[in-house]
């Protein structure tokens, strides 16, 4: 079963479609985040908007699905990972293709974090 496209937005990136949108996750205080999923469901990642501003904290992004590079395929369950430092003060298609590159980038240093972003691995 596919994505529902209600209320999301649509990218063509690298011949694969994902439908991304913005809103605020109410079962973690309302914060602002950009969900981005693949059509086939098994690249899903949300990233919180506005962590490039936030002093002495690495941004980190939400990896939900199975689709991402540089993780055990076998693991099941979110993971948060440090990212790049993204200009993320407005999401744009832009900043949607990078995060989309980055995460299905096979050669990068991937620290995992915990909720408090903290380096557990």
């Amino acid at each position: 079963m596919g994505v529902s496209s209600k209320g999301r937005r649509e990218i063509s990136h690298r011949n694969r479609l994902y439908y991304w949108y913005v809103e605020p996750d109410y079962d973690d205080e309302g914060i602002i985040k950009v969900h981005i999923i693949s059509e086939d469901k098994k690249f899903i990642v949300s990233y919180e908007v506005g962590q490039y501003s936030v002093k002495n904290q690495s941004p980190y992004i939400v990896i939900i699905g199975q689709e991402f590079e540089g993780l055990p395929k076998n693991y099941t369950g979110y993971r948060r990972v440090l990212t790049p430092n993204w200009i993320d003060a407005i999401i744009t298609p832009k900043l949607v293709s990078e995060i989309i590159d980055w995460c299905l980038l096979k050669e990068k240093d991937i620290k995992v974090v915990n909720w408090k972003g903290e380096i557990i691995e």
